[in-house]
């Protein structure tokens, strides 16, 4: 029977077959692992299972995963760098045992895993200390800013007083040169007055 011929649930006893091929190839390909966990964490592990509908197994080996690259992110640059390129080495190592022990030519095996996530994770570190380095340089530029204004503002009020204190002095001086103008002529009143009196 050709495939043409096939109706959909024939296909579908096709697809399964593939499916159950392709799980035994990858479970050749991969080695196992035993963990004891803490009946906290096991239950921890259970219910997030139960409730996306995964084995345990399939969510932690998901979780073990991406817990390994939050390892490496927190190791020194230089340091990282050294170990995910010995976990590289390691990897392609491990792979042909695997495959050996089962009998396979090779396995699927992705190579430099470790070492791309090491590149990704210095690329975000320098994108994030570029960020924080303008974010900084915005803030003192702002502050420069602001303190300029800040100046001008002094600046402006500082002349703003001295003219006030001016024009204050300038008009108490005027008052008194008034002042000092009118006191001679009542001087000048007094002494004519003196004069009259004394003629009387």
């Amino acid at each position: 029977m050709q495939d043409q011929d096939l109706t959909n649930t024939q296909a579908l006893i096709d697809r399964y077959y593939t499916e159950e091929k392709e799980k035994k190839a990858q479970a050749l390909s991969h080695a196992s692992l035993s963990l004891q966990l803490d009946a906290n964490d096991l239950a921890m592990l259970s219910t997030i299972a139960k409730r996306f509908n995964k084995s345990r197994t399939d969510l932690a080996k998901d979780v073990l995963s991406h817990a390994l690259i939050d390892l490496l992110t927190q190791l020194e640059p230089g340091e990282r760098k050294l170990i995910a390129r010995d976990a590289d080495e390691m990897g392609s190592s491990l792979a042909r045992e695997i495959a050996e022990e089962n009998g396979l030519k090779d396995v699927d095996h992705k190579p430099n895993v470790w070492t791309t996530h090491e590149r990704s994770i210095a690329k975000a570190e320098k994108k994030r200390a570029k960020e924080l380095e303008d974010a900084l340089k915005a803030k003192k530029q702002a502050q420069k800013s602001a303190n300029v204004a800040e100046n001008v503002q002094t600046n402006t009020e500082t002349v703003i007083a001295e003219t006030v204190i001016a024009e204050d002095s300038a008009q108490h001086e005027e008052s008194s040169a008034e002042s000092t103008d009118t006191q001679p002529d009542t001087d000048q009143e007094s002494q004519s007055s003196a004069e009259e009196t004394s003629f009387a």
